[in-house]
């Protein structure tokens, strides 16, 4: 877990490899996915903000490694302005219109669509075609049952995906695409737009934070 839902980060992350995600979660326990960041975003980068209602929560869902540094120098940092308070915002942005795209793919599409979307989105942002992910994992990012990702998944098998117990490749990219909704190119556009490297990158922002900055390296939870 990089950070909890109900308290402040006590990190914030920028991730050179892998990928996390960030869910809600009800009182029951009951999750629910809204984005993935890789490493062309920040994880923890509501401590810009003083205050809040903190209820999202972020985990890895892969293996990875990174940079970490405290809230109160990004704080700080993000004060200053430069390089990275325009990484934030631009980010920030991508955040939101993810958000409002997956929650409006979870209420009017179905789960075949919804569960396209969310490989392709996946496989994005790690940028491979072959996910250390399970059913049961899938189903609880998606907020269904596990037997429902099951028997969607069944019916792609061998045509636009494969599995195996803790892998998941797609092998038909082109195909899996017709099948999902609008919303995987709306989110796909929104992080190319608002993550465009001739805008400000990673690069640019560990010139700025890399002598406040500590590396680390973290086990993703997508396996089971």
């Amino acid at each position: 877990m990089l950070h909890a839902s109900e308290r402040p980060p006590d990190n914030v992350y920028f991730l050179d490899e892998g990928v996390a995600g960030l869910s809600v979660r009800s009182e029951k326990g009951k999750a629910l996915q809204l984005s993935f960041v890789g490493s062309e975003s920040v994880v923890g980068e509501r401590a810009i903000f003083k205050k809040g209602v903190f209820v999202t929560g972020c985990a890895m869902l892969t293996d990875g490694s990174g940079h970490r540094m405290p809230p109160e120098i990004f704080h700080q940092e993000f004060e200053r302005g430069a390089v990275l308070r325009d990484l934030v915002l631009c980010r920030l942005k991508a955040r939101i219109t993810e958000t409002a795209q997956t929650a409006l793919c979870n209420q009017v599409h179905s789960l075949e669509q919804r569960l396209n979307r969310w490989l392709l989105t996946f496989a994005d942002r790690l940028q491979s075609e072959e996910l250390l992910t399970t059913h049961e994992f899938i189903s609880d990012m998606l907020g269904v049952g596990r037997a429902d990702i099951s028997r969607t998944a069944g019916r792609f098998r061998g045509k636009l995906i494969d599995y195996s117990r803790g892998n998941l490749t797609i092998v038909n990219r082109v195909g899996l695409q017709e099948k999902t909704c609008e919303c995987y190119r709306i989110i796909k556009r929104a992080i190319k737009e608002f993550t465009d490297p001739r805008h400000v990158t990673h690069s640019a922002v560990s010139h700025q934070l890399l002598v406040h900055a500590t590396k680390t390296k973290s086990a993703g939870g997508s396996r089971g």
